[in-house]
């Protein structure tokens, strides 16, 4: 027991050390990750043999900037701008593999709910840019999603977790069901700089 409350000391201690971002600071964190997309409620349907197909996630590269600036002792408001491969793999189909590639920029505005050990939650909302596709014709080169987020901050190194909720369709057609939203997870490592 004297070991167990020995150890919770230390850790308490040690969190305790955290310099907590000073009120009126603002801070530049390159970031550089990878994201999983998808769009969601999307199955390419085949009828000659009948057969469906899902969506299923795809892996790509984000990288960027944002910008962060503190408001209080708690709470604080981010922007950036983030390059994003995006899009969406299929089920592979008996005669071929259908995929779409994206190439996005991201405009996250975030509120940042920031704590004394260097754990913080994000909230926000993002539009997002279509700049190349291999489908440009059929989706949208407008999307917004709303961001939800943890990041942690050690040593001036964060390492940030998001996942991105769609809320506009990704279809441009609106003879179809287009239900189809982004989703898209997001892991980025970034390094800060306080000016």
């Amino acid at each position: 027991m004297k070991k167990i409350l020995l150890v919770v000391f230390a850790l308490v201690s040690c969190l305790s050390l955290y310099a907590q971002k000073e009120v009126g600071t603002t801070t530049i964190y390159p970031r550089l990750g990878m994201n999983w997309s998808k769009f969601t409620n999307d199955r390419i349907e085949q009828s000659n043999p009948t057969a469906h197909y899902d969506s299923k996630y795809r892996m790509g590269f984000v990288g960027g900037v944002e910008v962060q600036h503190q408001f209080d002792d708690f709470i604080a408001g981010s922007a950036g701008a983030l390059y994003s491969r995006q899009g969406a793999d299929f089920e592979k189909m008996e005669d071929a593999e259908l995929s779409f590639k994206t190439d996005n920029i991201l405009v996250p505005v975030l509120i940042v709910a920031t704590t004394k050990i260097g754990l913080d939650f994000k909230l926000g909302v993002q539009p997002e840019f279509m700049i190349n596709s291999n489908a440009d014709k059929i989706l949208n080169k407008v999307n917004l999603s709303i961001p939800v987020g943890l990041a942690y901050e050690w040593n001036h190194i964060a390492l940030d977790v998001r996942y991105n909720i769609g809320l506009t369709k990704v279809y441009k057609a609106s003879d179809i069901d287009n239900t189809s939203k982004g989703s898209t997870f997001q892991l980025t490592i970034g390094y800060a700089f306080d000016i």
